[in-house]
């Protein structure tokens, strides 16, 4: 019984994109091209949910964060909590400046 082709030296591992089984020492999936441990996107880090959450995303980074195999599970529920949270806060500025301006709208004389 020997080892399969897709076991390199050891013992094999899954990629965390599309499931297809790499060597131990493989940085990027022969399949999808995906990088694996350190190699993964910036997009997939702790700072890269940050960054896009913050300054590009905001609550589309959830999308991100899902699918993030650097990120643990607990880690995941704190972020979209937080994510959640800023977003209802933002949205709820943006209602308030609304407000805001239809009143100033209503105020001003009509010719």
């Amino acid at each position: 019984m020997g080892t399969p082709d897709n076991v390199i030296g050891g013992a094999a591992r899954s990629c965390w994109s599309c499931k297809a089984v790499i060597a131990a020492e493989d940085s990027y999936c022969r399949v999808c091209g995906k990088g694996q441990g350190s190699h993964v996107p910036w997009q997939y880090k702790h700072w890269g949910i940050i960054v896009i959450t913050l300054f590009g995303l905001g609550p589309f980074s959830l999308f991100y964060l899902r699918r993030s195999p650097v990120i643990s599970r607990n880690a995941k529920f704190g972020y979209t909590a937080v994510i959640l949270l800023l977003t209802l806060f933002v949205l709820d500025r943006i209602y308030k400046a609304w407000v805001v301006f239809q009143a100033l709208l209503g105020s001003l004389p009509v010719y």
